[in-house]
């Protein structure tokens, strides 16, 4: 009767999920995100004896994203300082404004982070009105000195098996590839877990490295946030 109980708990909850607008959810067992990343903050931290983190995200419209590998489409290079005309000419390279890739795609990146953190809080408020704990952890905190978060999403991601670990340092989803946002709800509740993806889903094409702008990943799957910041993480690595 439990197990029932229990898996019917599991089934529940991704189809309210699903009803809010996810169109990605997976769970991962926070016991198991102990054991393979004991060097992250741990989801006990936030609610004590932490079963289970669900994982829900939003897919960037096709359309937008691509107006990220077309930064002219800004005019922010008409606009450009004489500085970046000078570096250009002493260099030899085409500099690009900073923020021009993401022109486009500023707000839609406001847009789905709102509608997460909404889709967070509902999920979380339903688990507290079945009898247990939980905490949405809004998406995109980050310590703005240090470029260190409170939770990471991504090893959740891989543990719920959403998706494998790709060169630009994002995970990719058989779904939407590396395209996506998300946010985590760590909870005591006991829900069924996912299982890594075997397959690397990540093609080692090398795309991705090849065109950041700040040269900032560095081939084997690592990224120099600080770097990445500097340019105002313009997103060129998902879009490629």
């Amino acid at each position: 009767m439990r197990e029932t109980q229990h898996n019917q708990l599991t089934t529940d909850m991704k189809e309210y999920a699903l009803s809010l607008g996810a169109e990605l959810y997976g769970v991962a067992s926070a016991e198991v995100y102990v054991e393979h990343f004991p060097d992250k903050p741990q989801p006990t931290k936030f609610v004590e004896n932490a079963r289970s983190i669900i994982v829900i995200g939003l897919p960037f419209e096709p359309g937008t994203i691509a107006t990220v590998l077309r930064p002219e489409l800004s005019g922010l290079r008409m606009k450009a300082t004489e500085r970046i005309a000078s570096t250009e000419q002493a260099t030899g390279t085409t500099v690009r404004p900073a923020g021009a890739e993401r022109y486009f795609l500023a707000e839609e990146n406001d847009i789905i982070r709102r509608e997460l953190s909404l889709m967070g809080y509902k999920i979380a408020k339903y688990l507290r009105h079945q009898g247990w704990n939980a905490l949405h952890l809004p998406p995109g905190k980050q310590d703005a000195r240090f470029r260190t978060a409170p939770f990471y999403h991504m090893p959740a991601m891989y543990l719920a098996g959403l998706g494998t670990l790709g060169l630009n340092f994002s995970i990719l989803t058989p779904q939407f590839g590396p395209r996506v946002y998300v946010t985590s709800i760590i909870t005591d509740c006991a829900l069924t877990p996912g299982e890594p993806i075997e397959q690397d889903l990540c093609r080692r094409c090398g795309l991705c490295v090849k065109h950041c702008p700040i040269q900032a990943l560095d081939g084997q799957g690592g990224k120099n946030r600080f770097a990445c910041a500097s340019y105002g993480c313009c997103s060129t690595c998902i879009a490629i």
